[in-house]
């Protein structure tokens, strides 16, 4: 049977037959005498369920894909003429089809799918598992894979133009979510998923088929502090995308899984109020603009929430932060949620890091804070760590005083950094009399 003469199938159309076509040729070829099966636990139950083959122009992509989550959104980002039901609307349409597919190559490039059946010696193994109606429960990367290689080269991939699959029986939505979940915790050639994209099908799941948070950790065998930090590290990126102008364009946090996974723990342990966290929040989205400036940043989040304190007294000296804000007006300013003794400074910060001027050289400053902490480490280890540091605070100021007095230089706050610098030369020299030999 041949798409093409279906009358509401579009001529040339790979993305399957219409959904009565598809039932009768599953009947018919159902019928066969002989069919070798395949084993699958389904319904609570292991059953051998018959393979038939069909022609791989047949089956239907499933929308509900959790390695595509993610890609969907973006998608829908990047198109705003699409229509926005286009993966929660009729499965059935043509337009759905071919954008699943496009992302479907997408992920099989990113995991060198199609590089594995591009050779000829590779040809399927295993069944895929399609439902009822002929969506793909599982396998939609590898239909997408043999569908663009057969449709490039007939001659070369001719052995994709019939495919094996098995159809199941009728099921509700939560039993092909726990086949699913089954199936993509099991070890194959399947690709990990990315972070992201896993977040926004646990998300998916609950907000759209009413899975609740014990209901994922029983189908995908995790920890409820897993999920939790998961949606946790979801909502960091998803804040983070949409304060740089890039709401839903997950591809940009795809790598920083680790990053933000940082940001969530130790922002939790994080002491003082909401407005200390606040703008650790912010400094941690200013470094992840520019993880150069830091190196990993999978160590730098962490290094920031122990050094934050010496971060805001650099940051409060460079851009003259002395505000008061009254704590009633905390709760406004970032969203409710208790004040918990926050201060007007950290507020303010926060506020520098949100501005697009200040933000470049409030970043500087930061990576210049963490790298002085990592020397102190290092440092500290030196029998002649205070001499060392001595040496450098003096060739510091002797650079301020060659290339500082300038007329135009800003004067605001230097006097006060004299005053802290005279205070700690008088505490090195009261150590120096107690403890330095004759």
């Amino acid at each position: 049977m041949n798409d093409a003469n279906l009358p509401d199938t579009p001529n040339g159309s790979r993305f399957g037959w219409t959904k009565p076509a598809r039932r009768e040729e599953f009947e018919t070829r159902g019928k066969a005498e002989g069919l070798p099966t395949y084993r699958v636990v389904f319904q609570g139950q292991t059953k051998d369920f018959p393979i038939i083959r069909v022609p791989i122009d047949l089956p239907k992509y499933r929308m509900v894909n959790g390695r595509t989550a993610s890609l969907q959104v973006e998608h829908l980002a990047l198109n705003p003429n699409d229509r926005r039901d286009l993966f929660t609307g009729d499965p059935e349409m043509w337009d759905a089809q071919e954008a699943q597919h496009a992302l479907l190559i997408q992920l099989g490039r990113q995991s060198e799918l199609d590089k594995y059946f591009a050779d000829p010696a590779h040809k399927q193994v295993d069944p895929l598992l399609l439902d009822q109606d002929g969506f793909a429960v599982n396998g939609n990367r590898r239909l997408s894979a043999w569908r663009d290689l057969i449709h490039n080269d007939p001659a070369k991939y001719g052995h994709f133009e019939h495919i094996d699959v098995v159809v199941l029986p009728h099921a509700t939505e939560k039993e092909i979510n726990q086949l699913e979940a089954r199936l993509q915790i099991e070890k194959d050639i399947r690709a990990e998923y990315d972070w992201d994209a896993e977040a926004n099908m646990m998300l998916v799941k609950m907000d759209r088929f009413g899975f609740t948070p014990a209901d994922l950790c029983h189908l995908y065998k995790m920890k409820e502090s897993d999920l939790q930090q998961l949606l946790d590290m979801r909502d960091y990126a998803n804040e983070y995308l949409t304060s740089r102008g890039k709401t839903d364009m997950w591809s940009e946090v795809s790598s920083q899984e680790h990053t933000f996974q940082r940001l969530v723990q130790s922002r939790a342990k994080l002491s003082g109020g909401v407005g200390r966290k606040e703008m650790f929040k912010e400094a941690a989205f200013a470094l992840i603009d520019d993880p150069t400036a830091v190196g990993r940043l999978y160590t730098a989040i962490p290094e920031l929430a122990l050094s934050l304190d010496k971060v805001m007294e650099r940051l409060a000296n460079e851009f003259d932060v002395e505000t008061a804000v009254a704590d009633d007006d905390l709760d406004a300013l970032f969203g409710g949620g208790s004040g918990g003794g926050a201060g007007g400074r950290e507020a303010a910060l926060a506020a520098v890091l949100r501005d697009e001027q200040s933000l470049p050289r409030a970043r500087d400053i930061i990576a210049d804070v963490l790298e002085s902490e990592r020397q102190l480490k290092k440092d500290n280890k030196k029998t002649g760590y205070l001499l060392d540091m001595c040496a450098k605070a003096n060739s510091a100021l002797t650079v301020a005083a060659k290339d500082g007095l300038q007329p135009e230089s800003k004067l605001g706050g230097v006097e006060k950094q004299l005053n802290e610098i005279e205070a700690r030369v008088a505490a090195i020299r009261a150590f120096l009399a107690q403890h330095a030999k004759a």
